[in-house]
């Protein structure tokens, strides 16, 4: 394969229904209503089986819910599921391999539905995307008996994503905070990657966000109050991940890291201290980028020939991502409500570039959590956002529709600030979002990939005679060679060529 492109062969998707009952063991609480809920979904392996693939994948729950005595709880629970994706490419094309399919899974329509004091039944949609790609030969093959062959040749960009896992820990301390976890969340946001000695090696932040409790005496209620005070744990991290062609030029490779959060541990200290630790994967996708010569064009002066075209949709590298934008939305509350918590979904819609940008329109839905008195509310806004940032050099223009990868965003923190209006509470909601993109941009692209001789038509080339051509409109001096089949460029004169 001297001339290789990489071709996108499956652009798809697919939806799983996940559904399970849990029981709550007997030292939770009971559960007397429900507060909030949200999910993740992540993809924990997957597998061919003839021309299906088989996805293993799980969803984790994060249930925020009030017992009997009004006070909150989060429940902490993980559904696995499996879903099954057609691969099977077109009629004589290879069969794919596992490396060859780029699978994500996005987590929505989450519910909670109490069916006992201590059972909850857990629901929710996860949005299956797969990208696939293979390469695609561009090699010209002659045929034997031509002596001299005369080519047009383009310069095609290509691009090729791969996909990388590893698994890493992190920990620390939270000081001078002391109460009841009734709840915690934690988040990994990568801020800068680079490759260096065949290696991605990665840098962000590790978080935990804990919901703490503290015991409180209402005089206007007999029982206990608690008072909940929102506190966060933060420790610097950096990492790497070896590359699976650690012989290719660093300037070749560029990589996206997507994280995913797969437990959060917190206790309280003798000395008070809240310990955490967490465990995370990190997916990285890798950007190999390169450039393949491919012809557009050839015909032989000896013979006469004909040409096999083949056309294919081509990935270019457009862009490439880590980073963080600032959201800021409004929900509005009754008079006198308590902040209590707050989390947030985010859908990072789709991008497409243009004069050299990347740009990406998305939403997030964040919710706040108050109180007035003994009751919850949870309140919504949705906020539409765009994120920018410099594309890939010489990536062309591309629409949406012409823009294919992966990419991922979610909340890495979130804070609310009240202001009391006309009787009631205007909560400002301002949250920070990451998103790691990694992008491949589809065009068609046509060249010859066969010369094939057939019988000459013409009996011999008469001698001594000069001929004079007066190109078609738009005809070029390419054009005109081929024709003809002249040796070498045609030159014109006046505007006419002489053969």
């Amino acid at each position: 394969m001297d001339a290789v492109l990489y071709e996108k062969r499956l652009d798809t998707g697919t939806a799983a229904e996940v559904t399970e009952d849990f029981t709550l063991p007997d030292y939770r609480p009971e559960i007397r209503r429900i507060a909030g809920i949200r999910g993740d979904a992540a993809i924990d392996g997957k597998y061919l089986a003839g021309e299906e693939l088989e996805a293993d994948g799980s969803v984790t729950y994060a249930v925020i819910y009030q017992d009997a005595e009004g006070r909150l709880y989060e429940l902490s629970e993980t559904s696995s599921f499996t879903a099954k994706l057609p691969v099977r490419g077109n009629e004589g094309e290879d069969r794919f391999g596992t490396g060859d399919l780029i699978l994500s899974a996005e987590c929505e329509s989450v519910s909670c539905r109490v069916t006992g004091p201590r059972r909850v039944t857990l629901s929710s949609r996860v949005r299956l995307s797969l990208l696939s790609q293979k390469p695609a030969d561009f090699s010209l093959a002659l045929p034997e008996n031509a002596v001299r062959v005369r080519r047009k040749t383009g310069r095609v960009k290509t691009g090729c994503l791969e996909e990388v896992r590893g698994s890493f820990e992190a920990s620390g301390e939270i000081r001078d905070k002391e109460g009841r976890i009734a709840g915690a969340r934690g988040t990994v946001t990568v801020s800068d990657t680079r490759i260096e000695n065949g290696r991605l090696i990665f840098r962000g932040e590790a978080s935990v966000t804990a919901l703490l409790a503290r015991e409180g005496d209402d005089p206007e209620n007999s029982r206990a109050r608690e008072d909940y005070l929102i506190t966060r744990g933060t420790a610097q991290i950096e990492e790497s991940v070896p590359l699976p062609h650690p012989d290719a030029p660093d300037t070749a490779v560029r990589g996206a890291v997507f994280p995913k959060v797969l437990l959060t541990e917190l206790e309280t200290g003798e000395n008070g201290a809240i310990r955490w630790r967490m465990e995370y994967d990190a997916d990285v996708v890798l950007l190999r980028c390169g450039e393949s010569e491919i012809t557009e064009d050839a015909y032989s002066p000896d013979t006469e020939t004909e040409a096999e075209e083949k056309t294919c949709l081509s990935h270019a590298p457009a862009a490439v991502r880590n980073g963080r934008i600032t959201l800021t939305g409004r929900v509005r509350t009754d008079g006198g409500a308590e902040f209590v918590t707050a989390w947030g979904t985010v859908d990072p819609g789709k991008c497409a570039v243009e004069g050299g940008v990347a740009r990406l329109a998305g939403s997030a839905k964040l919710t706040v959590l108050t109180r007035s008195g003994d009751e919850f509310a949870a309140a919504e806004t949705t906020v539409p956002f765009r994120y920018e940032w410099e594309a890939l050099p010489g990536t062309p223009d591309a629409d949406e529709n012409a823009v294919t990868g992966r990419i991922a965003s979610g909340v890495a923190e979130i804070t609310a600030r009240p202001a009391d209006s006309d009787g009631g509470t205007d909560w400002t909601v301002t949250a920070e979002v990451w998103v790691a993109a990694a992008l491949l941009s589809v065009s068609e692209v046509r060249g010859l990939v066969r010369l094939t001789s057939v019988p000459s038509s013409e009996g011999g080339r008469r001698k001594n005679v000069i001929r004079v051509y007066i190109p078609e409109p738009g005809e070029s001096a390419w054009d005109v060679s081929k024709r003809f089949r002249l040796p070498n460029e045609a030159e014109s004169a006046d505007g006419v060529y002489v053969i």
